[in-house]
C-alpha cells in the first residue's frame, strides 16, 4: 500500500531507544524491521549512548547489554535486505552519565553528564566512537546527539576557561566534532535544542548567527502538541537558526510507564506533520524513547508507527487502511489500541490526552498515598471492563505476549488502585471492619502483582537482553515487600499491638506536583518512580 503513494518526506525514519535499560535482541529488531518495511519507512535508527562496542574501551557499555560488532553487522545486513537503512544515534556531548561512574571516564566530564569541551581526551574518545560506528554500520549517516546539555560551561569548563557563552562553546565543539566526522566520511544530524538555547540566551537575537558545519543537520524535536500559531512560530524560528536546513522529530509516546499513549501521539503527529508539510520539511524521524526502566514493550506503539506513515503518505484511517493493518499485524487496528486502555479508564477521559495513571496507581504507596487524589471511583468495574477488552488479544500468535502482562496489570489495579484511599478512610473513621476488608483486598492485589510480574518477565525476555531487568526485579520486589509491611502494620493495629500508624495519622494532602492538573487528573502524567513510591524520593534506579 505504501509503495503506491509518495511520502512527503524523502527521509522518513524510526528511532529505537536502546540505552535506558532495555536492549532489544537482534531477532526483535528483525521483527521490527519487517514492520518498518511494510509501513513505508526508509531507515531505522538505534539510539545507543554507550550500547555499542569500542575497541580498547572495556568499560564502555560494561554490563549494559552493548551490541557487539557482529550483532550490529547482522542487523545492518538484515536492514539492507528489506530496503531499510540502519543508522547509528550516539552521544558526543551530554547523556553519557552512565560511563561517568568508571574512573577511566570520570575526568572527561565537566558537570552532570556533560563532556568537558576543549579537553583533547574527549575528542580522542569521540574519534574512537566514530571509528567503531564506521566499522559496524554501512550507512554514512549518523546522529551525534548534543542535546539537553543545560549546564554546559558551568562546571569544570568554567574553572578552566572562565565564563563563555553556550553559543561559543557549542560553536567550538560542533566544529571540532564535525571535523572528526569528516575524517570517516559521515554526514551528521544533531538534536537542535542547544542551538535554540544559545539563541534564547543571546543578547542580540536579531543578529544571532551560529556557524553550522556543512556536514551537520539540526533535528528539532517536540513530542507534544501546540496551538497552530505556536507551531508556526516554532518552525519559523527553526528556519532562522538553522539557516533553513533542519529536520523534525516527533514521538511515539512509550516513555511514561508500562502502558503507551498511542492516541495522544496521533493528535500530536497530526499537528506536526501538517507543519512539516507547510514548511516543506523533508526529513522526519519518529522517536520511541523509553523511560528510566524501559517499561513499555518495543511493539506497544505499532499503531502510532502506522498512523505516522499514513499521514506522511497522505492517507487517513479508513476501512482500506485498517484492513491493511489487520493483514500486516494480525490484529485489528481498533483492538491493538486496547493497549492504551489502562491509562484511559478514568471517567471522561479524552482520547487525545496523555496520562500514565496505570503506572502511578501500581506504585502509589498504600500508606503515604501521594497520588490518591487521582484515583477514580469504582476502580473495580473500570479495570474489569478494560480487562475484558485486553483479553481479546492475549492469544494472538505474534503480539499476545505484550497484552498478557497488561491483562494481569488490569487485574492488579482492580484491587491495588484504590487500596490506599480505602485504608486511609477506614483508619480515619476507626472502621475496623473496613480495615479487615482492606487486608483481604491487599492480599488479592499482592497475588495479582506476582502474576503480573511473571507475565512481564516473559515479555521482557522475549524482546530484550537480560541487562536492565534488574531494575524491574527491584521495583516489583520492593512493591511486594511494601505490601507485606502494610499488611503487618494493619494487622497489628487491628489486634491492638500498636495504637497508631504514623503515615495514616498525618493528614493526606492534594497532589503537590507542579504540572498536575487537579481538575482533570486523567490528563496528567508523573514519570518518576522514585517520587511516586516515597515522599523521601529514592534516587532513580
Amino acid at each position: 500500500m505504501f509503495t503506491k503513494r509518495k511520502s512527503c518526506f524523502t527521509d522518513f525514519g524510526y528511532m529505537v531507544d536502546c540505552s535506558r535499560g532495555a536492549v532489544p535482541k537482534v531477532e526483535t529488531l528483525k521483527k521490527l524491521i519487517n514492520v518498518l518495511a511494510e509501513f513505508g519507512y526508509n531507515y531505522l535508527m538505534l539510539y545507543t549512548e554507550d550500547i555499542y562496542e569500542i575497541d580498547g574501551e572495556p568499560y564502555f557499555g560494561y554490563m549494559r547489554g552493548r551490541y557487539s560488532k557482529e550483532e550490529i553487522k547482522e542487523i545492518d545486513s538484515y536492514c539492507i535486505s528489506k530496503g531499510i537503512e540502519l543508522r547509528a544515534c550516539i552521544q558526543t556531548l551530554a547523556h553519557l552519565g552512565r560511563i561517568k561512574r568508571h574512573s577511566c571516564y570520570s575526568s572527561l566530564f565537566e558537570i552532570d553528564d556533560i563532556l568537558l569541551v576543549k579537553d583533547d581526551r574527549v575528542y580522542e574518545l569521540i574519534d574512537k566512537m566514530f571509528a567503531a560506528v564506521s566499522k559496524m554500520f554501512t550507512s554514512k549517516n549518523v546522529h551525534i546527539g548534543m542535546d539537553e546539555a543545560w549546564a554546559l560551561g558551568r562546571g569544570a569548563f568554567l574553572d578552566k576557561h572562565g565564563n563563555v557563552s553556550k553559543k561559543n562553546i557549542m560553536s567550538y565543539h560542533l566544529k571540532r566534532v564535525a571535523n572528526l566526522a569528516k575524517k570517516y566520511g559521515f554526514e551528521c544530524d544533531i538534536w537542535a535544542d542547544m542551538l535554540y538555547t544559545a539563541y534564547y540566551e543571546a543578547q542580540d537575537k536579531d543578529n544571532f548567527k551560529i556557524d553550522i558545519p556543512d556536514n551537520i543537520t539540526p533535528i528539532s524535536w517536540r513530542y507534544y502538541r501546540k496551538s497552530e500559531e505556536a507551531s508556526n512560530e516554532e518552525f519559523e524560528l527553526y528556519l532562522k537558526i538553522s539557516n533553513g536546513r533542519f529536520g523534525f522529530a516527533g514521538g511515539a509516546q512509550k516513555w511514561s510507564g508500562i502502558v503507551p499513549n498511542n492516541k495522544y501521539s496521533f493528535t500530536a503527529l497530526d499537528e506536526q506533520i501538517k507543519s512539516c508539510r507547510k514548511y516543506k520539511i523533508k526529513r522526519f524521524l519518529l522517536t520511541a524513547w523509553s523511560d528510566g526502566a524501559a517499561d513499555a514493550s518495543l511493539f506497544s506503539t505499532i499503531p502510532t508507527l502506522f498512523y505516522a506513515s499514513l499521514k506522511a503518505h497522505g492517507m487517513d484511517l479508513n476501512d482500506r487502511t485498517r484492513a491493511y493493518f489487520k493483514n500486516t499485524i494480525g490484529i485489528k487496528f481498533k483492538n491493538f489500541l486496547f493497549i492504551d486502555l489502562l491509562n484511559r479508564i478514568h471517567p471522561d477521559t479524552q482520547d487525545g490526552e496523555a496520562n500514565n495513571l496505570s503506572f502511578i496507581f501500581l506504585f502509589n504507596d498504600p500508606l503515604q498515598g501521594l497520588f490518591d487524589e487521582a484515583v477514580p471511583n469504582d476502580c473495580f468495574s473500570l479495570y474489569n471492563n478494560a480487562a475484558k477488552d485486553l483479553y481479546k488479544n492475549v492469544n494472538n500468535e505474534n503480539y499476545g505476549y505484550i497484552f498478557k502482562p497488561l491483562l494481569s496489570l488490569a487485574y492488579t489495579l482492580k484491587y491495588k488502585a484504590d487500596l490506599g484511599v480505602k485504608i486511609y478512610s477506614h483508619y480515619q473513621n476507626k472502621d475496623f471492619k473496613g480495615l479487615k476488608n482492606d487486608l483481604k483486598q491487599l492480599a488479592i492485589a499482592r497475588n495479582n502483582i506476582t502474576r503480573f510480574k511473571n507475565d512481564y518477565e516473559i515479555q521482557w525476555h522475549i524482546e530484550n537482553k537480560s541487562f536492565g531487568y534488574e531494575k524491574h526485579n527491584i521495583r516489583f520486589g520492593g512493591l511486594i515487600e511494601r505490601l507485606n509491611y502494610v499488611e503487618g502494620q494493619l494487622q497489628k493495629y487491628i489486634n491492638g499491638s500498636i495504637d497508631r500508624i504514623d503515615e495514616l495519622e498525618e493528614k493526606h494532602l492534594p497532589i503537590s506536583e507542579k504540572w498536575w492538573n487537579h481538575n482533570r487528573p486523567q490528563d496528567s502524567s508523573f514519570h518518576s518512580y522514585c517520587q511516586i513510591v516515597s515522599s523521601g524520593m529514592l534516587k532513580e534506579i
